[in-house]
This record gives structure tokens, sequence and C-alpha cells, in this order.
């Protein structure tokens, strides 16, 4: 079992990470790659089984926009052929076509804009394939003209104010604004993701997470759950 971890210097916001040291606790002899920033991507020569990059500083996206453009020919195709990308908080605006101005790597249509006077910050708590996904967003852009929906809103704010839905979901590409250790939090998902990548393994620290799951799902769909500054 192979990963690979892009750009994980800049792209590392919020304990996203563990995301992946979670993985790590969970799947036998499971190798991980760090690419950097002056490295060549791990995807281009090898089969990879999951390629993940968490959320950034606004800064740093047209820098890494820019170390992908070479590989966006390889990326669509891997992603057509059911390559399993996990990517979370504002990496998933890298795909889109463009952030305000800024030409993206342009794999889906969905256009983001910022606004630095409105720092948007909230839990989430919604369904995919009959689960709960829960989660918390401190962000400041949206994304709009989302033609592949993830997760349906049951509670809290979507891909942008008015969208009922959140994150991307194309093929076994899984994109969401959701930050924080998005595995950790949603033990069924993890499980699903582990169903796609073959590997019959119990997750780590089950009854745990389980636990923390359940209270925060049930928290989360009582309350009302939006608020921003």
């Amino acid at each position: 079992m192979k990963i690979e971890v892009l750009y994980s210097e800049v792209a590392n916001l919020y304990g996203d990470l563990f995301n992946i040291h979670y993985l790590e606790k969970t799947i036998p002899n499971v190798t991980v790659y760090y690419t950097g920033l002056n490295d060549k991507p791990k995807f281009i020569d090898e089969k990879i089984d999951l390629i993940y990059m968490g959320p950034m500083m606004e800064r740093f996206q047209e820098v890494i926009i820019n170390k992908l453009k070479p590989y966006k020919k390889k990326i669509k195709e891997l992603i057509e052929n059911d390559t399993i990308f996990l990517i979370t908080g504002n990496a998933l605006e890298i795909f889109g076509s463009k952030i305000d101005d800024i030409k993206a790597l342009g794999i889906f249509k969905t256009t983001a804009k910022r606004d630095f006077t409105k720092h948007h910050n909230s839990c989430f708590i919604g369904e995919f394939a009959k689960m709960k996904i829960v989660g918390f967003k401190s962000q400041f852009s949206y994304s709009y003209d989302n033609k592949y929906p993830f997760i349906k809103v049951i509670n809290g704010y979507g891909m942008n104010e008015n969208d009922s839905n959140e994150g991307i979901r194309y093929h076994n590409f899984f994109g969401t604004y959701l930050i924080g250790p998005f595995l950790i939090y949603n033990p069924p998902f993890t499980e699903y993701l582990l169903k796609l990548l073959n590997c019959n393994v119990n997750i780590a620290y089950k009854e745990d997470v389980y636990q923390a799951y359940n209270i925060r799902k049930e928290e989360y769909l009582a309350d009302n759950l939006n608020f921003k500054h």
C-alpha cells in the first residue's frame, strides 16, 4: 500500500496530517511518501494507492498550482482511472478552474472566491452514502458551480452559503472544505475508504473514535451550527 502526501511543508494546517498518521496506525506495512515542493511527484512513475493534500495558507495555493500544472494530464488520467484522492480544506480549490483571478488546474469547473474581510468558522454535519459526515470549517473563500457534489448538507454551510452540498466527489476523488483530522472524526468514512483500497483491516482505536464520532454527530444534529466573523 502506497500513499503520497503532497507538499506537507506548506499544506499542513489544522492538524490535517493526522489523517495520514491515522492511516499509518491502521494499515500494516504502508509506505508513505512525503513529496516536497522541489520534488517530482511519485505518482508520475509509480502506482500510488492514495494521494493526499491538506489545507494551506492562501499565498501557497498559486505556488502549488504552478508545481502541479506540468502534471495536469497525469492527474486527470489518475482520477478517471479511479485512483483515490483525499483533498481537504482549501486544497480542493487548486483542482478547480480558478481562485479569484488565479487560473487553477481546471480539473473541475468550480470557481473559488476569497473575501479576507470575512473569516468563516462553522461546525458541519451532512450525509454521504447513508453515513453521517461531521467536521469543522475555517475559511476565507467559497466555491461555486460544483457539478460533482460529495456530501449532502444537514446542518452547516455547503460549498458556499447558498449551497446544499459540500465538497467534490468524482470517481474516487474526494475533496472537502472540512478541516482537522477528517478520517479520525469520521470512522465510517475511513472504513469506506479502506474498502476502496481493498484493505481488510480494522481501523485504529476503533472504540474510541466511534465514541467521539457518535457524541459529535448527536450534538451537530441538534444544534444550530452556523457562525461567522
